[in-house]
C-alpha cells in the first residue's frame, strides 16, 4: 500500500514541508517566483548556508480535503485585438461560446494558425510556438494581445497580454491539441495533465525541485574554470599557511574560515619587528638561505609548464594552421558568391545567396524548426505549402524558387562554406582558451628569486619579456587584421629555467648541509619562514579568500543538488499513480481508440516517472522499439494521437475547456464523422469546445452532429479569412465559409457595391483593394452559380453524395457557356490576376460593379423558369408512353 502524501511528508525535511505547503496553497499549483526564490534560500540553509530567513511551515491536511487556490472552471471568452503578432490585422475580435462549441472556419494562408499559436501560449500544451512579429515591418512595435476569459461565476477579466509575460495560470486548465502536439502524443511519453490533488502537488514539487537542480549545476559550471586556476606558490612545504592553503579543496573534509585565514595573514607590529630582526639576523644562515632556493624552485616549476603551454598554443604551427583556416573560408567564400550568382543572377533582389541573405535564410529554418521534434532540412517547397515569411500559400514561382534555395544551401559550395566557417571558429577558441599570465603577478611572484643575484634578476626581465611577446602573439592571432607577430623564441629562457631548476636544488641541497644545527637556531629559522609565509599569505589574501569562498560555493552547491534529487519523488508518485490513476488512463484510451476506429492495432499503455513526473505512452504491442510513427498511416497517427488527448483530459472531473487545430488532417470520411462525434458528445458533456478547421467536410459533420445534439451542444461558427483590404485573420462572426447559396451572395455583393457608392475617390488602394475583394467574391459566385443552378445541385462540393435524381432539371446551352466565360473572365481580370503594362485596365466603379452583379442575376433568374420547364419535360420521361383506347 503506497503512502499518501501526508505521511510520506512526515518523512521529509522542513524545506521539503513548506514547499509542499506553498505548492498546495498556489493556484493550479504554480507558485509565484517570490515562492520559489523562498524555497531554493532554504534548501540553502538545509545545505549548509547561513540559516534561511523564510520561516517554514509544515502541509496540513485541510489543504487536502477541498479545493485550494484557483480551480473552478475557467472559459475563454476571446482572443484579440492583437497588435503586431504574426501579421494578423488589428482591431479583431474572436469571439468564443463559454458553453457549446465554437467552430472556426479559415483557409489556408487566412491567419487562421496565427490565433492557435496565441492560445497554445496562453493555454496547456505539449508544444509552445514562438510568437513573431510582423517581419515586413521592422519598426512594428511591442507584441500584445487582448485577452478575456472567466473564471466561474465571477465577472470576465480582461488583459492587454504581453507575450513575452507569463500568461495567467487559470488559462492553463485548457488545453489545446494540433500538428505539433500530435507528433508528440504519437512519438514520445507524455505527462498525464489532469491527477488527483496528491499527484499533482508531488508533480509541482518535483519539477521544482529539477529547476532548482539546474540552477544549482549551472552555478557551478561557473565555479569551475576558477577553481582550475592553482593558488599562489612559493609557500614553505608543511607550514602552517602552507596546510591551511591544501585544505582549500572540495574534497577535503573541513575547510578553514575567513577568520583563520585573516588571522593568519595579519602580522602585529612586534611581529613585523621580530621578522626585520630574524632576516637581518638570518640573513646568511644557511637553512634561510636555502629555503629561499626551494620556494624559488617551486616557482619556476610553474613558470616552465606556463612557457611550455604557451609554446604549444601559441606555435607557429597553430598560426599557419589559423592562416590556413581563413584562406580556405575567403576561397569557400568566392566559390559560395560564385555559385549564387550563378543561380540567382536573374532574381528581382540582388545579393541572394550573401551572408545578409544566409541570416535570414536560417532565420526562417529556425521558425520552421520550431516546436517540431525532428528539424526539417528544407523549408517548404511545394506549391500551396505556406511562405514562412509572408504566409501566403506558394504559387509554382515562388515554390520552384525555395527549392533552388534548399538546392543552394545544401549544395557542396554551400556545405565547404559552413565547414569552412565551423573550423575557423573551433581555432580561434582553442587560442581564446590559452591565457597569458599578467606580467605584475609574475613579477611580484619571482621577485625572492630575482634578488639573489644579478643574473637572476637579468633572467625575470627576460622571461617578463617572452610573456609580453606571447601576449602580443596571442592578440595577434585572434585578430585576423592585426600584423602576424611571431611567436617569442623562449628557448634560451626555456633552458635557463632547467638549468636553474637544478642548480637551485644544488644550492640548497649544499646550503643545507653546511648549516649547524641548534635548537636555538632551529627554532629561529621555523619562526623566519612562518613570519615569511604569513607576510605572503597577506599579499596573496584576496585571492586565496576568493578560493574559500567558491569551494565552499561548490561543497555547497553538490550538498544542494543532492538535496533536491527527484528519485524519492518519482517513487512516491509511481506508486500513487499505480494506485489512483493508470487503470483509470489506460481504461479511457481504450475507450477513445475504440470511438475512432483503431481497435485493428494492438495497442498498449505504459506509464512511467521522469524527474518528479507522470508519463504515459501508447504503443504497438510487439513492435519493439520502433516508434509508431515508423508503422501507423498519417490517419492512424493523427487518430491515435487524438485519442490520447480525449482520453488524458477525459480524467478531469471539472470538464475543462479544449480547443483543437485542424483533429482531421490525412484522415478518411468515416473517420471525420467519428472525430465531429467525439467533440460534441465533449461539448454535450459541458466542456467549453474550440475547433479550428479547414476542412470543409469537417466544418460541415461537426454542424450537423451539433444539430442532432440540439439543446446539449450549442454551436456558433466564425470565419478566419485574409482580405486584400484587410490583411490576415479577419474575423467574420456568426458566419459561414462562403457556401452560402447563390441568392445570399448576390444580396451581400449587392449591399457591398451599394457601400461604396458614398465614395467619392476611385483612385486609392483602399478603394482597389475592395474592389479586388468584390471581384474575387462575385467570381467564387459564378463558381457557385455552375453547382447550384447550371447543374442543379446533381454534384455538390465537400458532399459525398452524388444526385442523379435532379439531372432532370439539368440543361445547358451555347448562350450559358458564353455568358458563365464572359462574366468569368471579366471577375477574374479584376480579382486575383496580375495585369501586364500593356493591359492596365482602369478600376471599375460601383454603378459598373453592380451591373456585373446584374448579369449573374438575371442568369439566376432565366435558368431557374427554364428548370421549371425542363423538369416538367423529363418527369414525363419517367412516365410509361399512354396508350389510346379504342
Amino acid at each position: 500500500m503506497a503512502k499518501d502524501l501526508m505521511s510520506w511528508a512526515a518523512e521529509q525535511p522542513d524545506w521539503v514541508n513548506d514547499s509542499l505547503r506553498r505548492i498546495a496553497a498556489a493556484a493550479d499549483h504554480s507558485i509565484a517566483q517570490t515562492d520559489a526564490d523562498c524555497i531554493l534560500d532554504n534548501v540553502r540553509a538545509a545545505a549548509g548556508a547561513s540559516s534561511s530567513p523564510h520561516p517554514m511551515t509544515a502541509i496540513d491536511v485541510s489543504q487536502l480535503g477541498g479545493p485550494s487556490g484557483e480551480t473552478r472552471r475557467t472559459v475563454l471568452a476571446q482572443l484579440g485585438p492583437v497588435q503586431n503578432i504574426d501579421r494578423l490585422a488589428g482591431g479583431q475580435k474572436l469571439r468564443m461560446a463559454g458553453v457549446g462549441i465554437t467552430l472556426v472556419y479559415g483557409e489556408n494562408g487566412s491567419g487562421k494558425s496565427g490565433y492557435t499559436r496565441i492560445a497554445k501560449r496562453l493555454c496547456r500544451s505539449l508544444t509552445s510556438d514562438q510568437l513573431r512579429g510582423n517581419v515586413f515591418d521592422a519598426g512594428g512595435g511591442p507584441m500584445r494581445v487582448h485577452v478575456r476569459y472567466q473564471v466561474g461565476d465571477d465577472a470576465v477579466t480582461e488583459l492587454e497580454w504581453d507575450p513575452a509575460t507569463p500568461p495567467p495560470s487559470q488559462l492553463r486548465q485548457i488545453s489545446v491539441f494540433d500538428s505539433h502536439n500530435a507528433r508528440l502524443y504519437v512519438d514520445s511519453g507524455n505527462r498525464i495533465a489532469y491527477l488527483p490533488r496528491e499527484l499533482a502537488i508531488l508533480e509541482h514539487h518535483g519539477e521544482l525541485c529539477q529547476r532548482m537542480a539546474a540552477k544549482f549545476l549551472a552555478d557551478e559550471k561557473v565555479l569551475t574554470p576558477r577553481l582550475r586556476v592553482g593558488l599562489p606558490a612559493g609557500y614553505t612545504p608543511g607550514s602552517v599557511v602552507a596546510l591551511t592553503l591544501a585544505k582549500l579543496d572540495s574534497r577535503a573534509p573541513s575547510l578553514p574560515t575567513e577568520d583563520e585565514i585573516r588571522r593568519l595573514s595579519e602580522l602585529s607590529q612586534p611581529d613585523l619587528a621580530e621578522l626585520a630582526r630574524l632576516e637581518a639576523e638570518l640573513a646568511a644562515d644557511p637553512v634561510a638561505l636555502a629555503a629561499t632556493r626551494r620556494r624559488a624552485v617551486t616557482v619556476l616549476t610553474r613558470v616552465g609548464q606556463v612557457l611550455a603551454t604557451l609554446q604549444d598554443g601559441l606555435s607557429e604551427t597553430v598560426g599557419e594552421t589559423l592562416a590556413s583556416a581563413r584562406r580556405e573560408l575567403g576561397q569557400a567564400v568566392e566559390a559560395e558568391r560564385i555559385a549564387a550568382t550563378v543561380s540567382f543572377g536573374d532574381e528581382p533582389v540582388a545579393n541572394v545567396g550573401g551572408e545578409s541573405w544566409r541570416i535570414l535564410f536560417e532565420a526562417a529554418r529556425e521558425f520552421a524548426a520550431a516546436g517540431v521534434e525532428i528539424p526539417p532540412e528544407r523549408l517548404p517547397e511545394t506549391t500551396g505549402d505556406l511562405c514562412l515569411l509572408c504566409l501566403e500559400p506558394l504559387t509554382p514561382p515562388g515554390a520552384a524558387r525555395l527549392a533552388r534555395f534548399n538546392d543552394f544551401v545544401s549544395g557542396e559550395a554551400t556545405k565547404r562554406a559552413d565547414g569552412a566557417r565551423d573550423t575557423l571558429k573551433k581555432l580561434l577558441a582553442q587560442v581564446e582558451q590559452v591565457k597569458v599570465p599578467e606580467a605584475t603577478v609574475v613579477e611580484e611572484t619571482l621577485s625572492g628569486y630575482g634578488q639573489l643575484d644579478a643574473t637572476r634578476a637579468a633572467a625575470v626581465v627576460d622571461l617578463l619579456k617572452g610573456l609580453a611577446g606571447f601576449e602580443a602573439r596571442r592578440a595577434a592571432l585572434l585578430n585576423e587584421t592585426a600584423t602576424p607577430a611571431p611567436t617569442p623564441d623562449v628557448t634560451g629562457l626555456v633552458d635557463t629555467v632547467a638549468a636553474e631548476l637544478t642548480r637551485l636544488e644544488a644550492e640548497a641541497a649544499s646550503l643545507q648541509r653546511s648549516a649547524s644545527h641548534t635548537e636555538a637556531l632551529d627554532a629561529m629559522r621555523t619562526r623566519l619562514a612562518e613570519l615569511q609565509d604569513r607576510a605572503k599569505l597577506g599579499n596573496d589574501l584576496e585571492t586565496v579568500l576568493q578560493r574559500l569562498r567558491d569551494v565552499s560555493e561548490q561543497k555547497l552547491l553538490t550538498v544542494c543538488q543532492a538535496r533536491v534529487a527527484t528519485r524519492s519523488i518519482s517513487t512516491q508518485i509511481t506508486a500513487l499513480r499505480k494506485q489512483l490513476v493508470t487503470e483509470e488512463l489506460e481504461r479511457r484510451i481504450a475507450e477513445e481508440i475504440a470511438a475512432l476506429g483503431l481497435t485493428h492495432l494492438p495497442f498498449k499503455v505504459s506509464d512511467s516517472s521522469s524527474g518528479g513526473k507522470s508519463l504515459f505512452s501508447v504503443g504497438l504491442h510487439g513492435a519493439g522499439a520502433v516508434k509508431n510513427n515508423q508503422v501507423l498511416s498519417e490517419g492512424e497517427q493523427r487518430a491515435l494521437a487524438l485519442a490520447c488527448f480525449l482520453a488524458e483530459i477525459g480524467g478531469d472531473d471539472a470538464r475543462y475547456g479544449i480547443l483543437v487545430d485542424d483533429p482531421v488532417s490525412s484522415l478518411d470520411h468515416l473517420r471525420i464523422r467519428k472525430v465531429a462525434h467525439r467533440l460534441v458528445t465533449e461539448a454535450k458533456k459541458g466542456r467549453q469546445v474550440i475547433i479550428f478547421t479547414h476542412n470543409l467536410v469537417f466544418f460541415n459533420e461537426v454542424v450537423s452532429e451539433a444539430a442532432r445534439a440540439g439543446d446539449g451542444a450549442p454551436l456558433v461558427k466564425s470565419v478566419v479569412a485574409k482580405t486584400q483590404s484587410e490583411g490576415f485573420g479577419v474575423i467574420r462572426e456568426n458566419r459561414e465559409p462562403w457556401v452560402a447559396d447563390l441568392g445570399a451572395r448576390i444580396e451581400t455583393l449587392r449591399l457591398r457595391a451599394k457601400k461604396l457608392k458614398s465614395l467619392t475617390d476611385f483612385d486609392t488602394d483602399e478603394y482597389r483593394r475592395q474592389a479586388k475583394d468584390f471581384y474575387s467574391d462575385l467570381r467564387e459566385s459564378w463558381e457557385r452559380a455552375v453547382e447550384e443552378v447550371v447543374f442543379a445541385k446533381t454534384v455538390v462540393r465537400f458532399v459525398p453524395d452524388v444526385m442523379t435524381g435532379r439531372l432532370k432539371e439539368v440543361t445547358v446551352t451555347d448562350e450559358d457557356y458564353r455568358t458563365i466565360f464572359l462574366a468569368m473572365k471579366r471577375a477574374s481580370e479584376r480579382s486575383g490576376h496580375d495585369m501586364s503594362a500593356g493591359r492596365d485596365i482602369p478600376q471599375p466603379s460601383p454603378d459598373e460593379m453592380e451591373a456585373d452583379l446584374t448579369v449573374l442575376d438575371n442568369f439566376r433568374i432565366e435558368l431557374g423558369k427554364r428548370r421549371k420547364a425542363t423538369f416538367a419535360t423529363r418527369s414525363a420521361l419517367e412516365n410509361p408512353v399512354g396508350a389510346t383506347l379504342l
